[in-house]
């Protein structure tokens, strides 16, 4: 038999090889979604639960780049509804709710989402969808919409097995009130300021070295590329808007430059989001010459879906050309509020009804109807038209009162043989291509293009 002193030895040098861990019981609701993993090391206790509205979660250590967002599950039914969050590593994250619509938000920081958009599309028990993606710098967001009034009852941040894993937990129940607390508003405002300061960064200048003094002078042409991060836009069966337009920007960026004609200024490069009044002040700030917003439209009926299709090339106009424009408008315009931003106030809305009605009045409504009939003259034969192209609408992103601007609807990413095409990279550079032609046309009318 060992010696008493001999087994004091052993014990501590377990303990300082973390041979001893020290744990809490879990519930038997907590256990179903715990991960087996081989050989698990030991694990220190869970995170505390938090409130919905408490300040955000402070993680056990620091981690080093983002934490990476795997998997998501809904459970539960109209009484109690949970999502859960499979995380890499622990995060700091805040909870609020928003009205009109009844959303709630999850911010969270340094966080990249690995999951298909296509995660969050179905719902159950409270909660109708979700979406997810970068909202400001250094903080993604998931938006809620919920069926009807719920409050958050509960939320979680739990070690989840080995390897330093996590899962944030949110359990959402009915409520009859729509009131939000003090701290729900404190975290909405702090949320909008951070998207303020991201919004209040300058344009980084493209790489390489400075321009000539003849390329300062060239055309400015600004590609905006719509949605972004936590604002997916339209879902088709493969692909989904932001990630579609996106290409087609960067596609027609390239075709743009390789002509050594024109300065290319991009409201956004990456998966980013970016405030719809930001787009517009790109523009004015880098005194853009035209300004081109890029989409991909989408029908909910889906006795329709299958024979709706095309694209449609729109300008601004105070009232819409047609029902269907209106509605287009409508909701292009209520991407901010979907995504839980920064609305403007009456004031600035009243400074853009000012401008939208001094538009009308000049040329630069004109110059903006030229360019979208050389643009659907020069695509015709590399795009599929819908029935009929050149429609206007009141969208916010065009309301610019010097610059020529519209907004391109490459088609229906709800019809199958449109999705096909414009997730094909051979069809994006040729539409790229013919848009490309369309902007020297343009300018060339005008004696701008620099040869």
């Amino acid at each position: 038999m060992r010696s008493l002193a001999w087994r004091l030895m052993v014990a501590c040098a377990l303990a300082l090889a973390g041979g001893v861990a020290v744990s809490r019981p879990v519930s038997a609701q907590e256990s179903t979604h715990v991960k087996t993993m081989p050989s698990p090391p030991p694990a220190p206790p869970p995170a505390a639960e938090v409130s919905s509205v408490s300040p955000a979660v402070q993680p056990p250590a620091p981690s080093m780049g983002p934490v990476v967002a795997d998997g998501v599950s809904l459970t539960g039914d109209h009484t109690q509804t949970r999502l859960a969050l499979d995380l890499a590593g622990p995060v700091e994250y805040q909870v609020f709710r928003l009205k009109t619509p009844d959303r709630v938000v999850i911010d969270i920081s340094n966080v990249e989402f690995t999951m298909p958009p296509a995660a969050g599309r179905n719902g159950r028990g409270l909660v109708q969808a979700f979406r997810f993606g970068a909202f400001a710098p250094g903080k993604a967001r998931v938006v809620i919409e919920t069926a009807g009034l719920v409050r958050v009852e509960a939320t979680r941040l739990i070690r989840d097995g080995a390897r330093g894993r996590h899962r944030l937990e949110l359990d959402l129940v009915p409520s009859r009130s729509a009131d939000l607390s003090e701290s729900e508003v404190a975290a909405a405002r702090e949320s909008a300021a951070r998207l303020q300061l991201g919004d209040a960064a300058p344009v980084p200048p493209p790489p390489g070295p400075p321009p000539s003094p003849q390329a300062r002078r060239a055309p400015v042409i600004v590609i905006d590329p719509g949605h972004g991060g936590v604002d997916t836009g339209a879902q088709g069966t493969a692909g989904v808007e932001k990630d579609i337009v996106l290409a087609v920007g960067r596609a027609l960026e390239r075709a743009l430059n390789a002509t050594g004609r024109y300065r290319v200024v991009m409201t956004r490069t990456g998966d980013a989001f970016v405030p719809l009044e930001r787009r517009i002040r790109i523009s004015r700030e880098n005194e853009a010459q035209l300004f081109i917003s890029l989409h991909a439209d989408s029908l909910e009926a889906r006795e329709l879906a299958h024979i709706i299709r095309g694209a449609t090339i729109y300008t601004l106009s105070q009232s819409a050309s047609d029902e269907r424009a209106r509605q287009l408008a409508d909701k292009e315009n209520a991407a901010d509020i979907l995504a839980g931003a920064h609305i403007a106030t009456d004031a600035v809305q009243d400074e853009v009804k000012s401008i939208l009605f001094d538009l009308m009045a000049r040329e630069t409504a004109g110059l903006s109807l030229n360019f979208r009939h050389l643009a659907a003259k020069r695509m015709r034969g590399n795009i599929q038209f819908s029935r009929d192209p050149q429609r206007s609408a009141n969208f916010l992103v065009l309301r610019q009162a010097e610059t020529p601007a519209v907004l391109i609807e490459l088609g229906y990413i709800s019809h199958t043989e449109d999705e096909k095409q414009m997730l094909s990279p051979e069809w994006q550079r040729k539409v790229a291509g013919a848009i490309t032609t369309a902007i020297d046309d343009f300018f060339a009318a005008s004696g701008k293009i620099f040869r």
